[in-house]
């Protein structure tokens, strides 16, 4: 990607007309063959884009649900069976969730390691580390952001079409997996996901990873011939708020164009203020 590289080249997923696929239709049309488990903010969009360069085609990534909004009602079930009593998201969910998908990583998925580990048991497993305080600091000022944004909650009650399924998601995703709270819990939870994922993979189909190691133990693990591109690196903090701008944007030109003159007047004031 070059340092001109328009919003429209950089985000695609942001620019296609959504997709309105229900996932309760779906089935599983290509093998799982990847997890990479390793939390958010730990290299994953670098991640999704090396698994794709190495030809698993469409890598599940929290991006993802820009260009399905509807996944994220999956999501939620998922998370509601988990952890708030609801109805058991089975291997047929799964396979209907993702089943399109080769490898997936980066939240929501990760936030499912033993689930997705009992679903798809011959899938090889990959956990991308990275210093916890470096790691705490980044989703601080990224995620838990975000997930506070008044904008955001503003643009999940006039776009119900993706933030308001999106925003509840992620809400979902605070409360269950980091037990409501992100800033006090998030370095516990981050231990916690760590140790359990080690305990439930063996030795030999668990491949610990830290970005910037580059594709030798990557493909090898994997059993890839090694591209002979470089292997991907993508700011994620600067990518992060970058697309999050552009998302808060378009979303609210197209809930613009369903509303009264009136609320589309406080919306862009709102946006202009928060943009400024």
């Amino acid at each position: 990607m070059t340092a001109n590289a328009t919003n429209r080249e950089r985000f695609p997923e942001l620019y296609v007309d959504d997709e309105k696929i229900d996932r309760h239709t779906c089935r599983r049309v290509v093998p799982m063959k990847v997890l990479a488990l390793g939390m958010m903010r730990t290299g994953t969009a670098s991640m999704q884009a090396a698994l794709e360069i190495l030809g698993y085609g469409k890598t599940y990534h929290m991006m993802t649900c820009m260009e399905n909004p509807r996944d994220c009602d999956m999501w939620n079930e998922a998370f509601d069976a988990k952890y708030f009593g609801g109805k058991p998201f089975t291997k047929e969910n799964w396979d209907q969730l993702l089943g399109h998908c080769q490898a997936v990583t980066d939240a929501p998925p990760a936030c499912f390691g033993p689930e997705l580990i009992a679903a798809y048991p011959d899938a090889k497993v990959v956990l991308s580390l990275r210093d916890i305080d470096s790691w705490y600091d980044s989703v601080m000022a990224t995620v838990n952001e975000a997930t506070k944004s008044p904008l955001n909650l503003l643009l999940g009650v006039i776009d119900q079409a993706f933030m308001g399924r999106w925003g509840p998601m992620l809400g979902r995703m605070i409360q269950g997996t980091f037990g409501g709270d992100l800033e006090k819990n998030g370095r516990k939870a981050f231990q916690v996901h760590y140790d359990e994922i080690r305990r439930l993979v063996p030795e030999e189909n668990l491949l610990e990873y830290k970005l910037g190691e580059g594709w030798d133990r990557l493909c090898k693990f994997l059993g890839t011939e090694i591209p002979k591109q470089p292997f991907p690196h993508i700011n994620e903090t600067a990518s992060f708020h970058d697309r999050l701008a552009v998302m808060r944007k378009r979303r609210a030109l197209f809930a613009m164009k369903q509303y009264p003159v009136g609320l589309t007047l406080v919306v862009s004031v709102c946006l202009a203020w928060y943009l400024h």
